[in-house]
């Protein structure tokens, strides 16, 4: 079952990107998109990383 999920997500990754590819043979044009300064990367990251530390309390706390 470990390795069903993986395998399955990826493959449902492979046909999106295959049917989007076969949808639209040309190339699409460029779409603007907006640019991420170092300062927002870094609160993503803290975001991301503060989220996983709460997790992992809970979990700890859970177990104990």
């Amino acid at each position: 079952m470990r390795r069903l999920v993986p395998f399955l997500s990826i493959l449902g990754a492979a046909v999106a990107l295959a049917d989007v590819a076969l949808a639209n043979p040309r190339r699409p044009s460029p779409t603007a998109v907006p640019e991420i300064d170092a300062s927002t990367g870094l609160l993503a990251v803290a975001a991301v990383l503060a989220a996983l530390a709460f997790a992992w309390e809970l979990r700890r706390r859970r177990s104990a």
